[in-house]
């Protein structure tokens, strides 16, 4: 019986029994990747058996050898991350763990080729694998990220605009150009038009909720700010989208206190306090935005504002 490769790179690495325990925050989780680079990996050239960096391999017996480099028969891919709702294990496990960042990652073995995905959106579920002291894939590539059952998505292309067309991106320009020169029933007339033809998308509920707010009818922005904190909660958005899903949100807890709902308002607040640094932005616009000034003596935002205010000071 042919033992388990790990067994082998260990025994030759000197592999203590809790050497994998130093990797306590590892990732995993599904992503959504725009394909940069691809390149298909040969493990006979990647790991010339010359190099005595990799006298680990050469010395395996053979069978196990053609085992080993088989793992590595895959593609590396550099590309950023579009969505993710990974979580980085730990003390304080992290959501939607890489989102935005840009990395190197291993696709396993007889799933897919360069061709199909490159400068393609791919579906996978990302495994980061331990690689302190061992060589398992991808880890003698110089990363520890594996892309699992991936799939091109649907969804191929890498911008906004391939998502949307050409046709929702002019009707969101129309609507920022109303909002600029403060016409907002032009701009619930445009978007509550485009919504009978096409889904808007988190752009388009922010817009449509941010003109709704401007002519003093929050209870019709309300089904959109919900939509969008739901999102938010769920880290159920691409990366290009945060940026209106974060704004929607604080636009929610506007709204509440508008209308006179100082503790609901004041629990979205909260939710920015997990996340400080990031949130500070946010935070910090919750406690001068005129629009919270009628619940500013509740009991339940002056106690938050005495935590983001520590918040902000760390």
């Amino acid at each position: 019986m042919i033992p388990p490769m790990r067994y082998f790179i260990c025994s030759l690495w000197f592999c203590a029994p809790n050497l994998w325990a130093v990797c306590a925050t590892l990732i995993k989780g599904p992503v959504s990747i725009d394909v940069k680079q691809c390149n298909s990996v040969h493990p006979e050239s990647a790991f010339p058996l010359t190099n005595s960096k990799y006298n680990f391999i050469r010395d395996l017996p053979p069978a196990n050898r053609q085992q080993f480099l088989d793992t590595y028969r895959g593609l590396l891919i550099k590309g950023q991350i579009a969505r993710s709702m990974a979580v980085r294990s730990g003390l304080s496990p992290e959501k939607g763990a890489l989102g935005g960042e840009t990395i190197t990652a291993f696709i396993e073995p007889r799933t897919l080729n360069c061709d199909a995905i490159q400068s393609k959106r791919i579906q996978a579920n990302l495994n980061e694998i331990c690689c302190e002291g061992g060589g398992e894939a991808p880890c003698l590539l110089g990363t520890g990220y594996l892309l699992q059952k991936p799939q091109v998505s649907k969804d191929a292309g890498v911008h906004a605009g391939g998502r949307q067309g050409p046709e929702v991106q002019a009707a969101f320009q129309k609507s920022l150009a109303a909002i600029g020169r403060r016409d907002f029933l032009s701009s619930i007339q445009i978007l509550t038009k485009l919504k009978q033809q096409k889904p808007l998308g988190a752009q388009g509920e922010y817009l449509l909720a941010l003109s709704y707010r401007e002519n003093d009818q929050c209870p019709q922005a309300m089904p959109y700010l919900e939509a969008l904190y739901k999102r938010l909660e769920t880290n159920s958005f691409w990366n290009d989208e945060e940026s209106v899903v974060r704004r929607g949100t604080l636009l929610l807890a506007r709204c509440l206190a508008l209308l006179s709902r100082p503790g609901e308002s004041v629990i979205i607040l909260q939710a920015f306090l997990v996340e400080p640094k990031k949130f500070k932005r946010e935070i910090a616009e919750s406690l001068s935005h005129q629009d919270f000034g009628g619940i500013r003596t509740d009991k339940q935002f002056i106690i938050y504002k005495e935590k983001a205010l520590k918040s902000l000071s760390q």
